[in-house]
């Protein structure tokens, strides 16, 4: 039950330090120093205090020869505030500035509030003169106020008519960890608000003025705490409150509905009011106490709720003493001490006030932002804001968990620049020793810096052992490498190294690796890769994607924690482009490295020039042009026939159409002259070097919309379609097939003016497509469904095809095309593409899917994938807690034409705080189509680094997976 004292109950220490600091100069041995105040409060809430008035007057006189030249100097200040009975902590301040003489101070007060009262904006009261009245001993007199404030009286020698300013501070309460209230007006989204929710009641009491205690109960409102992960807008109001709460003193605060947390809370710091002088880099201290006595230059003692502000600084303790020659205060019992991001509890402290220097016994700290807690025998705040721990440990574990921590000898905490540095550390998992190093750095937030970063490590059949220690350098702001040796005990040493380089126009990665002489494979293994994206001035852009590897086994044998994209054909290709309003124009040079023994390479473009425009005219028209020349080229040893083709191609396609719009339709016509001539060499025997290829396309398009509501209020649309295409028809036997493939026939097919990619072949088509659409809406307009169907009609055989052997199409009519989309719930959604045979109706071909996703945690994905002759298939994925830590995953790709399962992949992941483990069985299908069998683990320590026993990259294959390991490392 938080107690609030009255402001009388605080001595005004702020009288004896501006007598005090006036006599600082007097130099007093130990055996002359005389008690110059010594007070306590009675019951009634005064104070019965001794005054030494002779000390005071002859320490007094000592200095009167000073006393002009300081008078400028800084003055004595007393705040004393009530305590707002929202706040949990009853915060009271005298304030202590040094004054040269004991002149009359500036007093800083706040009218005392009613208890009652729930406002936190203070009262203003104006200034007002009160004249002193001469006496002999030079003291002030003070008394409370009705108000709170304090009014004083009393006179200095050669000092009359001063000036006693009443003025409010503008001020906030204090938080605790144990019932945190943030203010709606500075809650950015991820503080707590307090809701209108009631859960509780509390008394909370004052004083009266005869010294009883004034009680009165209070409602406890509940707080709404967002989450730190992705969540949906109910997840993130939901209220946050913990009635008992063993880690308040850590600033540790509990979720309320931790069902959707990894931790049941987190580290929340209190605000508290900005004074001011929290920037100034010599802030005055400000004390206040139930109690104190002083000495003449001297110890001046504090006792009974001693707190102590700073700047941004601030400590309460039982007991304190103030050195008033060395600066040195001294702390003991129940220390608490506070700036920005830090918390630091010890049995005792000492602080120079001057240097701003600390040291903590027997110590307990924490990092709010950071999430960093931990322990030592003793803690030292350097000058410079670093943290030095003697015998003592870290840990990103909440307060009640010790899953692992490192303890260490000396740990240095450098909070300004990011990192931590350990000597003689041991890491302990569960209490047990698992791992020692004599020297060790790690981060402790973003920020970046030279060192070493977390270790890795492995191991599988073919390597043995690997691991990995990556060292990153911070070059300058803009530029860095990482250096990882891995250590592959069967193999050798490999390097690898990731240089990232970034200026005003450009932004550049430069990977690679070499290993020596593999043991294995008796030979040197290499990687490159260059990514580059740049602008190098207004409306060019420039790319280059380039990959390399000394052999076609390289990922396979070594794998790659480098950012370098794996697959069959790497790219190698760089490019030039610039963007007009109107029109864009690109140089680019394209080559592939094949790393599939069984896979063909593509033809390297060397070079590739292409030029594409877009201009409107009119209030419907468009005129597109494209024109491209390209260089094919390729590797022709052990290929024949037509793949041994290579030579150049040049290629021109302007169309002009015009489009009529309304709310019920459209109608597009467009004409377009498609244009390809060739020079090529390896031409096949018969056919000419130099064929040519010229002909239109002549196209309509158009489209009606009707629409009705129906009786529950949706709306529902239909919207036929007709679209009719002429393409005559060109030989093209003698064109070779340098980029062009057949395109997948569906429902948007229907409406294509070409049947293949790429400008190798022109489809001939004489043909008219008719689709239907209909659409449901609901009220506020958002699609809950759609359907399609279509069909195209034929008036001539197509009779242009990839090559000469495959027959002609002589069907009046295409098959049936379909799709379809229904949005079950926001989260779920089902669609169906399907092609049925124009003959029988038979389904030829099939692809479901049912997709639910709620979060970047609840994702199931299902797929039929079927084509005649040629497939069927399903395949399953999904990602589901089964608890707040624990969540399922995995995949199965099933063929359902031979009865097996190609792919099974089945994990377990437990996550917390602090730490991470999965473990994933595997079963597939691989290269030298042989099944295959792993077990994969992988253990995180959150903060420190992680290792396991291969690599488990073909969890990427589960939908939804790759997304919420980027989310959650982020």
């Amino acid at each position: 039950m938080p107690f609030a004292k009255r402001s009388t109950y605080t001595l005004t220490l702020a009288i004896s330090a501006a007598l005090v600091s006036g006599y600082s100069c007097a130099e007093a041995t130990p055996s002359e120093a005389e008690m110059a105040w010594n007070c306590s409060m009675t019951k009634d809430g005064g104070w019965d205090c001794d005054v030494n008035e002779e000390a005071i007057k002859r320490a007094e006189q000592e200095s009167q020869s000073e006393t002009v030249s300081n008078q400028a100097s800084d003055r004595t200040s007393i705040q004393n505030q009530e305590p707002n009975t929202e706040s949990n902590v009853a915060t009271e301040e005298v304030t202590i500035k040094p004054a040269a003489t004991a002149t009359a101070a500036t007093i800083t007060t706040i009218p005392k509030k009613n208890p009652q009262s729930t406002s936190t904006t203070p009262t203003s009261t104006p200034k007002r003169q009160i004249t002193s009245q001469q006496t002999n001993n030079g003291v002030w007199d003070c008394v409370a106020g009705a108000n709170g404030e304090w009014l004083c009286n009393g006179e200095g020698e050669g000092q009359s008519n001063q000036e006693l300013a009443v003025q409010p501070q503008q001020t906030q309460p204090a938080e605790t960890a144990a019932y945190v209230a943030s203010s709606p007006q500075v809650a950015a989204s991820n503080k707590p608000v307090v809701t209108n929710e009631v859960i509780g009641s509390e008394w909370q009491c004052g004083t009266s003025a005869s010294g009883d205690w004034d009680c009165n109960k209070v409602n406890i409102h509940a707080l709404s705490v967002p989450t730190n992960r992705a969540a949906s807008a109910t997840a993130i109001a939901a209220t946050s409150y913990i009635t008992e709460n063993p880690y308040s003193h850590l600033d540790w605060a509990y979720y309320r509905d931790q069902s959707q947390q990894q931790c049941a809370g987190r580290y929340l710091e209190p605000e508290f009011a900005i004074n001011g002088d929290e920037n100034n880099p010599n802030p005055p201290l400000h004390l206040e106490a139930d109690r104190s006595s002083t000495v003449i230059g001297g110890l001046s003692t504090l006792s009974g709720g001693v707190n102590m502000r700073q700047g941004n600084r601030r400590l309460i303790s039982s007991r304190a003493e103030l050195d008033q020659i060395t600066n040195k205060a001294r702390f003991e019992g129940n220390v608490q001490y506070r700036e920005p991001g830090l918390l630091m509890l010890s049995d005792n402290a000492q602080i120079d006030t001057t240097t701003q220097e600390a040291i903590f016994d027997n110590a307990q700290y924490v990092l709010h932002e950071d999430g960093l807690r931990g322990k030592a025998d003793r803690v030292i705040r350097l000058e410079d804001k670093r943290l030095r721990l003697e015998d003592g440990d870290y840990t990103y574990c909440p307060p009640y968990s010790e899953a692992w921590k490192l303890n260490a000898d000396s740990i240095v905490l450098n909070k300004e620049k990011g990192y931590g540095e350990a000597e003689d550390a041991v890491l302990k998992i569960a209490g047990v020793p698992v791992f020692y190093t004599p020297y060790f750095t790690f981060p402790i937030d973003d920020t970046r810096r030279s060192g070493f970063l977390y270790p890795s490590i492995g191991y599988s059949n073919d390597n043995g052992l690997d691991l990995a220690v990556p060292y990153y350098f911070n070059i300058a702001p803009n530029l860095d490498d990482t250096l990882t040796p891995r250590i592959i005990s069967d193999r050798g040493l490999l390097l690898e190294n990731e240089l990232r380089y970034l200026n005003s126009w450009s932004n550049n990665t430069l990977n690679t690796a070499y290993l020596p002489d593999d043991d294995i494979k008796n030979d040197n293994r290499w990687l490159l890769g260059i990514d580059h994206k740049g602008t190098l001035a207004k409306n060019w852009q420039t790319d280059i994607d380039y990959t390399s590897v000394s052999d076609v086994d390289y990922f396979e044998d070594l794998d790659t924690n480098l950012e370098v994209v794996r697959q069959d054909h790497l790219n190698q290709k760089a490019s030039i482009t610039y963007k007009a309003k109107s029109w864009k124009f690109q140089a680019k040079a394209h080559d592939y490295q094949t790393i599939d023994d069984d896979s063909k390479a593509p033809y390297k473009r060397l070079p590739q020039l292409s030029l594409i425009g877009d201009n409107e005219f009119g209030s419907g028209g468009n005129f597109t042009y494209e024109a491209e020349y390209t260089q094919f080229d390729r590797n022709i040893n052990g290929l024949t026939g037509s793949d041994r083709v290579i030579g150049d191609r040049r290629f021109f396609l302007p169309s002009i159409s015009y489009l009529w719009q309304s709310p019920w339709g459209y109608l597009k016509p467009e004409l377009g002259l498609w244009n390809s001539s060739y020079s090529l060499e390896n031409q096949v025997t018969d056919y000419s070097s130099s064929p040519s290829v010229s002909a239109p396309i002549l196209s309509v398009d158009s489209s009606l919309a009707f629409e009705r509501v129906l009786a529950s209020g949706s709306i529902q649309t239909l919207e036929p379609r007709f679209f009719g295409l002429y393409v005559p028809e060109e030989n093209q036997d003698a064109v070779p097939d340098f980029d062009t493939s057949s395109l997948t026939f569906n429902y948007q097919s229907l409406f294509r003016q070409n049947r293949f990619s790429g400008y190798d072949r022109l489809g001939d088509a004489q043909q008219i497509s008719l689709g239907l659409t209909s659409r449901l809406y609901t009220e506020n307009g958002n699609e809950t469904a759609n359907f399609s169907i279509g069909q195209a009609y034929y008036f001539k055989d197509r009779t242009v095809q990839l090559d000469s052997s495959t027959p002609d199409e002589t069907d009046g009519q295409s098959d049936i095309a379909t799709q379809a989309t229904w949005y079950v719930s926001p989260n779920f959604k089902a669609s169906l593409d399907a092609i049925f045979s124009h003959s029988n109706f038979k389904a030829t071909e099939t692809n479901t899917r049912l997709r639910y996703n709620s979060d970047i945690n609840h994702q199931i994905d299902f797929r039929y994938r079927y084509k005649e002759d040629k497939r069927d298939q399903t395949d399953l994925s999904f990602i589901w807690p089964i608890t707040r830590n624990w969540t399922g995953m995995g995949r199965w790709l099933y063929d359902i034409e031979d009865s097996d399962s190609l792919e099974t992949a089945l994990g377990l992941e437990y996550e917390s705080c602090c730490w991470k483990v999965s473990v994933a069985g595997r079963r597939w299908l691989d290269d030298t189509d042989e099944f295959d069998t792993g077990v994969f683990l992988n253990f995180t320590l959150k903060g420190l680094g992680s290792f396991g026993s291969g690599t488990n990259d073909f969890l990427n294959d589960i939908i939804g997976y790759e997304e919420r390991e980027e989310q959650n490392d982020n």
